[in-house]
């Protein structure tokens, strides 16, 4: 028996018959598939930064009970069957422990389904569409506050103002949609009827945002909602523009604040937009300065989806924490499910009763016209 025992751990198939997928002696595989080419790259991108700047600092100091994560990021282009590809080459191929950080309703969705099969932990996807929310995935753990959520604050606003000529443009795919019934639920609650609800298609960007421009400027809204990312937003606003109208355009956090300054310039003053983190800019969160820290102190590469990233990887490196030395799937989710009321520096996470939604953090920003943003 000792013989065999030897064997067996000589060629290392004893360790391997007990490990958990993705987990090994020394490191821990997390999987992640974003949009890092195409229109709405710049979330993305910035999104899986943030996370590696957490993953980094935490591997710089040994890892997890000695283990280095490491996480293999996989570009989807926003594509929902690429999204579902990448998963599944993620899941089956890479074998890793859990997915972290995707981007986009679309490709959550897609990939979902997967993760819930082979019940592997998925955490803090970059969407708040209430599909995700309504009936509770046990392996689906999300961060953010929802689009639901970021709508209402957005109406209950222009309705305080007595704002009442409110158009709303989505983008014609699911995260567009989520973004337009969250619209709609809150316009009804303040007995408001939209001016017009108007479809913009990222695959015919050029010609759906100048048509919606064009009844844009005919209609002249008080406020126009986008619930739109990347360059659909900075077209359609860009376009409106061009009509020389310029209603109040207010975005919902995947806007993409960045590329609306990078592209607009000066143009980009005064858009509000609804954040679920705290600004990346502001020293009055504990969270801020910490992640401007790991920054090295570089103003210029903080970023609204980066912080978020970095708060994410804090999530994910806590439940890892919590679910000790014998990490397995179902140790994580249950770490996770217990984590109350965690506060990661003047901004709370906490999974309580069932909720698999950590934060309901939403505050409005404005850009200024020298880029930088006011709460």
């Amino acid at each position: 028996m000792k013989t065999i025992t030897a064997l067996l751990l000589g060629l290392g198939l004893l360790g391997c018959a007990q490990a958990e997928t993705g987990v090994s002696d020394e490191r821990i595989l997390l999987g992640q598939s974003v949009p890092l080419s195409g229109p709405l790259a710049e979330n993305g991108v910035q999104y899986s930064k943030g996370i590696r700047l957490y993953l980094d600092q935490v591997n710089q100091k040994g890892g997890i009970n000695g283990r280095k994560i490491e996480l293999v990021t996989l570009d989807d282009a926003y594509t929902p069957a690429r999204a579902e590809e990448n998963t599944r080459q993620l899941i089956e191929d890479k074998q890793v422990f859990a997915l972290l950080g995707y981007a986009g309703t679309g490709s959550t969705l897609a990939a979902l389904p997967l993760a819930e099969k082979s019940h592997t932990p998925f955490i803090a996807p970059y969407t708040g569409a209430e599909s995700l929310r309504g009936k509770v995935s046990p392996v689906l753990f999300h961060l953010r506050a929802s689009y639901d959520d970021e709508m209402r604050k957005i109406v209950e606003h222009q309705a305080t103002l007595g704002i009442k000529d409110i158009a709303i443009v989505y983008q014609d795919d699911n995260f567009g949609k989520a973004g337009l019934k969250g619209f709609e639920k809150a316009m009804a609650d303040f007995k408001l009827k939209p001016l017009a609800t108007l479809a913009v298609a990222p695959g015919n960007l050029a010609e759906s945002a100048a048509a919606s421009a064009q009844t844009l400027a005919r209609l002249r809204p008080a406020s126009v909602i986008l619930a739109t990312a990347g360059k659909v937003s900075t077209a359609v606003i860009g376009e409106t523009i061009k009509h020389g109208v310029r209603p109040q355009f207010i975005g919902i956090s995947a806007i993409s604040a960045a590329q609306l300054v990078g592209d607009l310039k000066t143009d980009a003053a005064g858009i509000v937009i609804a954040q679920v983190v705290p600004s990346p800019w502001s020293s009055k969160y504990r969270v801020v300065r910490q992640y401007r820290e790991a920054l090295g102190g570089k103003p210029e590469d903080a970023h609204y989806a980066s912080l978020e990233g970095y708060i994410a990887g804090r999530v994910m490196v806590e439940g890892l924490r919590r679910a000790g030395k014998n990490l397995t799937r179902s140790g994580l989710i249950s770490a996770l499910e217990g984590m109350q009321h965690l506060d990661l520096g003047d901004f709370i996470v906490d999974y309580r009763n069932g909720r698999h939604v950590g934060s309901s953090f939403i505050d409005l920003s404005m850009i200024r016209g020298n880029g930088q943003f006011v709460q």
